[in-house]
């Protein structure tokens, strides 16, 4: 069995260093498109419409009909090509800042992705049932773990997802634009 706070902290720092690689800016643009899938999620229009499909009886089909809407989003928010290629030109000087920035804007776009999908998980009973043998449930059970109780979907709602996702949409207009 593997430690879930060892993977998944190894699971952000890949991401970190995937950031790193694609720069910064587009990073930001799949921050918004990560945070832009919660707001879609909050929406009850689409929990009407979704909800027969996440009280599926196996827990591998409630988890699958509550991430794939998540996956196919962040899967295009990933493919979003450069937007201001020219503006922010890299030199040896601000090298490292560059790197640095990406890495972090990595990491917390891998933190939204990887503790929606715990939560889910969680949700649809997949941690506790036949999966359950494929991590070490941390001291105090899966209830307790950092990435489920401090998971995206339970930070980023209500009303402080939607001043989040204005402020990250002017961050993308006034800056990006």
């Amino acid at each position: 069995m593997i430690n879930a706070d060892i993977f998944f902290v190894f699971y952000l720092i890949v991401w970190g260093f995937i950031g790193t690689s694609r720069g910064w800016v587009r990073e930001v643009i799949v921050t918004f498109t990560m945070l832009f899938a919660l707001f879609i999620y909050s929406l009850p229009q689409f929990n009407n419409v979704m909800n027969p499909l996440w009280t599926q009886s196996e827990p591998i089909w409630r988890f699958f009909w509550r991430a794939m809407p998540f996956l196919v989003i962040a899967f295009f928010g990933y493919l979003s090509p450069v937007v201001a290629r020219g503006r922010f030109q890299v030199n040896a000087a601000n090298r490292f800042e560059y790197s640095l920035l990406s890495f972090m804007i990595g990491v917390f776009n891998g933190y939204l992705l990887f503790s929606s999908l715990a939560f889910w998980a969680l949700q649809a009973g997949l941690l506790d049932g036949q999966y359950a043998n494929l991590f070490t449930p941390p001291p105090g059970g899966w209830n307790k773990f950092f990435f489920i109780e401090s998971a995206a979907p339970v930070i980023f709602s209500g009303s402080l997802l939607i001043f989040v996702l204005i402020v990250i949409f002017l961050f993308v207009i006034v800056v990006l634009v």
